[in-house]
């Protein structure tokens, strides 16, 4: 089989993994291969994300003691419908499909006996690289802006499902520190150059905001702590 036919059979492959059961989605993972892999992976968490927090606005919507965020919740629904969730469907994909081109660079690289070769093949896993890593740092900044969502859904839906908008944060949370961990292992795998200055400082502001928003996480944690107490009683001693 040619490289075209394999790379096509491959795309026609990964173009299936969201289509499987859950089992089998779930065995793909960890059946030793880079694809589907870690940004993919970081991906599915946010779609997850995405559904408990479409729950969490259904539900509020059919509570009219809520009536002030029904607007609210109606337009956020919309957008996670209509923007988030095909745009993560998208890099779930892309991610598959640009490192599945990365690892088969690599292994033509390695498998090479021709050194002229072989430095043509690193060459191009080195730019295929480079284009593979936007995708997580899309991914990322894609989380960032979820979280605005999922932050303002907690406060303000139906709190007993507190539960499901909690988990929908802390899937996100993973989605920007499981990107972030790829981002920034491609770009130490990468020579130095203007590409990886670059990324490195996107990178940094990317952690920058992942800290706020992890800080703004944990209050909702403390709150429900702080809620459960007895009267009078404020210890809290996980802080």
């Amino acid at each position: 089989m040619s490289n075209e036919a394999l790379k096509l059979q491959v795309d026609n492959e990964i173009q299936k993994y969201l289509e499987l059961p859950t089992s089998e989605l779930l065995d793909l993972f960890g059946q030793g291969s880079h694809i589907p892999g870690s940004g993919s992976a970081a991906a599915l968490s946010a779609l997850i994300a995405i559904e408990l927090l479409k729950t969490v606005c259904i539900l509020t919507r059919t509570k009219e003691t809520y009536s002030n965020v029904h607007i609210q919740m109606d337009y956020i629904k919309e957008e996670l419908i209509t923007v988030y969730k095909p745009k993560l469907i998208e890099l779930f994909y892309k991610d598959s499909k640009e490192f599945a081109r990365v690892s088969e660079l690599r292994m033509l690289r390695d498998n090479e006996q021709n050194q002229k070769q072989k430095e043509k093949y690193g060459r191009e896993a080195i730019d295929q690289l480079r284009i593979a890593t936007e995708i997580p740092i899309e991914m990322c900044n894609t989380c960032i802006k979820l979280m605005e969502f999922a932050l303002s859904i907690f406060d303000n839906g139906y709190k007993a499902t507190r539960g499901d908008a909690g988990v929908a944060i802390s899937n996100l949370l993973a989605g920007i520190s499981g990107t972030l961990f790829v981002i920034l292992l491609n770009i130490k795998v990468s020579r130095k150059s203007n590409w990886t200055e670059t990324k490195r400082k996107e990178a940094e502001e990317l952690a920058l905001k992942y800290i706020k928003i992890q800080n703004d996480a944990f209050s909702r944690v403390v709150s429900l702590y702080k809620d459960g107490m007895p009267d009078g009683q404020t210890e809290i001693p996980f802080i």
